[in-house]
């Protein structure tokens, strides 16, 4: 996943809000901690489907 491709999301403004505080604790952008999430989510979703 080395290339790059710009996307758009449209986000509760609460959610936003509480994600930018999450980012902030972990020093990090809001694009990363999504990123980080979404790459999360993605990992378990994978292994889950490979269990069954």
């Amino acid at each position: 996943m080395s290339d790059v491709s710009k996307t758009t999301i449209n986000l509760p403004s609460d959610l936003k809000k509480e994600l930018k505080i999450m980012a902030i604790r972990e020093d990090t952008s809001l694009s990363g901690l999504i990123l980080k999430m979404i790459n999360e989510g993605y990992e378990a979703r994978k292994n889950t489907n490979s269990d069954e």
